[in-house]
């Protein structure tokens, strides 16, 4: 049980420390726990979590 607070603080600090905004942190916390809400959001929705993701990913180089 430690362990996993552990774990979920670490997930936490890392999401917040990489600039990741709220509406794409809560989004990426979602899906950890159910992968496959990913195919349940519209077309349109998808596509900007994509670019947020891709955002994040370059400013890390």
């Amino acid at each position: 049980m430690n362990e996993e607070k552990k774990s979920v603080r670490c997930r936490d600090d890392f999401i917040r420390q990489s600039g990741i905004g709220p509406e794409l942190a809560e989004f990426l916390k979602e899906f950890i726990d159910k992968p496959e809400i990913f195919y349940s959001i519209p077309f349109e929705r998808r596509r900007d979590i994509e670019n947020q993701m891709d955002t994040v990913l370059l400013s890390f180089g």
